[in-house]
């Protein structure tokens, strides 16, 4: 449009501008190219161009000239136009069981927060005694609340949550101070270190249950996809639950360590988070509906691992819980409901979803292709069966941080399963190990997540930067060790 046509208030974009988006458009065409012109012995011609499809739907991933949603959808239009296959069997691709879980599982987050039961159960646990009497612990219990919060919901809901609490604690902190005849003490590495332990948190309880983060039921459908290898709730939930434990203290040794808080007593911590849930009041009915839902959820989630029901299973849950949600009444008089018409627009992360769906598609039609089982020919001429789990532990954090969690998921589940599955090497361990490393924490755009944080403004870039690279070490290390050790001990997976 021309500039008269420019909507009001917005200015049209300067030459450095316009090259840029010209350039992140075109990284998609170019990496199509190249992956064409370079001569892949042994893959057909079909094959190749799916690859090049491939290339040039995660350089939009990366660059995103375009939503990450539009990106996974483009094979819609590729494969039918460049003969790779029709348009009905690319759109079946897109028919993935992941689609109606990630829905539900968003609604009930979405009804979680709307409620205010999440902020209840926050400011309960951080209001019990002893638990906010220092800065350091007032860090540690920062994570673990925001843990405990991403294992029911999703990290990016539990960070928005958190990180106006922590600058609450962090305003408290200063106004105390003053009240004791001194100047108003500044506190930027306590600051810092309660909103990275936020952000650390989320990461920590994604980890937990399929439902923290939306690359875990990635990572287990392709599991399910590509392997005879199947993860149940009660087994993803066994492993990950040891595994947010083991990262926790990782994650606040490094916070104690590189940005150690100023104040060790936090005088009246207790009595602050006490009032703040006596704001709150009684429980209110939506509160109760939503928490009579969690516990329907949980009991349907475990009851395949205690009885042979076997038409329960992971993904059919969410569906049951959405329903329940806009069934239960507030008030039945005024028929409001726990959710309503407006919350299935606002409750769901709709391109997330669609990337998620588009990532499965994909993995789908390189399978279908023999691109899959061509690259991995390839991987396994150069990597043992030993450094399979490292390779994956290396790769996917580095790439989160270029892509996006869910986008690295993908990518990676779909080359490694069948590789690992070809060595002989258990692909249930990589499942974890893809999962528990794709969250990245060093980079603002690395994720929903990490931008939610540093978007409060309390977090400056070379903090976020350089503690999150340590942070990412550790626990990729630590991730990747634990996950060889407690799948196979634990049989946390099954085959047919």
């Amino acid at each position: 449009m021309s500039d008269a046509q420019a909507p009001a208030g917005s200015a049209p974009p300067s030459g450095n501008q316009t090259l840029s988006i010209l350039l992140r458009i075109l990284a998609g065409p170019a990496a199509f190219a190249l992956v064409r012109l370079v001569p892949f012995e042994g893959l057909d011609t079909a094959g190749h161009v799916g690859l090049a499809c491939f290339a040039w739907v995660v350089a939009w991933w990366a660059t995103r000239p375009v939503p990450w949603a539009v990106a996974g959808l483009l094979p819609l239009l590729l494969f039918p136009l460049l003969s790779v296959m029709p348009f009905r069997d690319a759109a079946a691709l897109y028919g993935q069981r992941v689609f109606p879980f990630l829905v539900g599982v968003m609604l009930f987050g979405h009804a979680f927060r709307k409620h205010g039961l999440a902020k209840r159960f926050a400011f309960g646990i951080l209001s019990l005694p002893g638990v906010a009497a220092s800065g350091p612990r007032l860090v540690l219990m920062m994570m673990v609340v925001t843990a405990a919060l991403s294992a029911l919901i999703d990290d990016a809901a539990a960070v928005a949550i958190m990180i106006p609490i922590a600058l609450s604690v962090t305003r408290f902190v200063n106004d105390a101070g003053a009240g004791d005849g001194a100047s108003v003490p500044r506190t930027p590495r306590l600051q810092t270190a309660t909103c990275l332990a936020v952000l650390y948190g989320s990461a920590a309880g994604g980890m937990a249950t399929p439902v923290g983060v939306p690359f875990n039921p990635l990572a287990i459908s392709l599991l399910d996809q590509l392997t005879p290898y199947r993860i149940s709730f009660a087994q993803w939930t066994m492993t990950g639950v040891l595994l947010a434990v083991a990262v926790v203290p990782v994650y606040y040794a490094v916070l104690r360590f590189m940005s150690a808080p100023e104040v060790s007593r936090v005088a009246g911590g207790a009595a602050f988070f006490a009032a703040r849930r006596r704001e709150l009041g009684a429980l209110a009915p939506g509160e109760r509906n939503v928490l009579a839902v969690l516990v329907i959820m949980i009991a349907l989630w475990l009851a395949p691992s205690v009885a042979p029901v076997t038409v329960l299973d992971l993904w059919v849950v969410p569906t049951i819980g959405m329903v329940l949600l806009f069934l239960l009444p507030i008030r039945w008089k005024t028929r409001k409901m726990t959710l309503e018409a407006g919350d299935f627009q606002d409750g769901v992360l709709w391109n997330v979803v669609f990337l998620v769906v588009g990532g499965t598609a994909m993995a789908g039609a390189l399978t279908q292709l023999g691109v899959a089982e061509w690259l991995g020919g390839r991987i396994e001429g150069g990597v043992s069966a030993s450094a399979l789990p490292w390779f994956a532990g290396l790769v996917t954090p580095a790439l989160s941080h270029l892509t996006s969690g869910t986008a690295t998921t993908a990518m990676v589940s779909t080359v490694l399963y069948p590789v690992a599955d070809n060595l002989g090497y258990n692909p249930a361990i990589l499942a974890r190990i893809i999962a528990g490393t794709a969250l990245a924490v060093s980079l603002p755009w690395a994720g929903a997540a990490s931008s939610t944080a540093f978007a409060s403004g309390a977090i400056s870039f070379g903090d976020m930067f350089r503690i999150g690279v340590v942070a990412t070490v550790l626990t990729m290390v630590v991730i990747t060790v634990l996950s060889m050790i407690l799948v196979p001990a634990l049989g946390a997976y099954s085959t047919p």
